[in-house]
């Protein structure tokens, strides 16, 4: 029984459904409209780099690009593995000067120091028995970079930096290991092969300035590690500017061979 004084009213609300579907559509208007401002007034949109099979469709004010990097593996002749990083490197200078790369990869909590990397198993085989017979142990290290496809989402010069940037870094490796391979067997002479890499240095700082330009100077986090990769090699090959000796270029080579596969396999891992 109701109290006294007190009386319930029930108030209708007509079209609710209509007005909701009118809000989606002015939020979606508003939206658009900022897109447009933020397209006239150069105000640049977030730049995104996602795995190709997981992309969804773009909008139409923005550019956006499939692109990608290739499959590789390498066969690393390690020289030895330790816990803490100081021991690895103090290894890897060891062997530095007698011509290794003296590469420290760290692999979890692991840092295995590399001597070299090779194409196939058979050619690491053949130089892990020379060196067994100057008593150098190695252990052949396998390293694999799967191919990898991607979806650039940005302006058209910042894509177009980005591809340009990996596929000469698609490139870098293969080309640094034919240098090495061919200052080994004396088919290229030191001279040769110390002006071919600082030329390759040359060329990763100005696709880092490209790449930074197009970015106003800030990457996004998940171009840094190409970024670093630039300018590793760069430095790398800018160190033997000075060196004529045969040892320190083929140890400078087969560096930077390294450091090229294991940037851009931290790059993609990344993605």
């Amino acid at each position: 029984m109701p109290r006294k004084g007190l009386r319930t009213v029930t108030y209708k609300t007509p079209h609710t459904g209509r007005r909701a579907v009118l809000c989606l559509l002015l939020g979606a208007a508003i939206l658009g409209v900022s897109w447009q401002v933020q397209a006239r007034l150069g105000i640049a949109r977030p730049f995104s780099l996602s795995p190709d099979k997981t992309a969804q469709k773009q909008d139409t004010t923005r550019k956006s690009r499939e692109l990608s990097l290739s499959g590789h593996t390498l066969y690393a002749l390690q020289l030895g593995a330790f816990t803490q990083e100081s021991a690895a490197r103090q290894m890897a200078q060891q062997y530095s000067a007698r011509g290794a790369a003296g590469y420290v990869y760290r692999d979890g909590d692991t840092y295995r120091v590399l001597a070299a990397a090779y194409a196939t198993r058979a050619e690491a085989q053949a130089v892990q028995t020379r060196l067994n017979g100057q008593n150098i142990s190695t252990y052949i290290h396998p390293c694999v970079r799967e191919a990898l496809t991607m979806r650039a989402g940005g302006t058209g010069s910042q894509i177009d930096a980005l591809e340009e940037t990996l596929s000469y870094l698609d490139g870098l490796e293969s080309k640094l290991y034919t240098l090495s391979t061919g200052l080994d067997a004396q088919t290229v002479s030191a001279e040769d092969a110390r002006a071919a890499l600082l030329s390759e240095g040359v060329t990763c700082a100005a696709l880092g300035q490209r790449l930074s330009s197009a970015f106003d100077g800030a990457l996004p986090d998940s171009l840094t590690p190409l970024g670093g990769l630039l300018d590793d090699v760069s430095a790398g090959a800018e160190a033997v500017r000075n060196e004529n000796g045969a040892a320190r270029i083929g140890a400078a080579l087969k560096r930077c061979q390294l450091t090229a596969f294991f940037g851009l396999l931290r790059f993609a891992e990344g993605i």
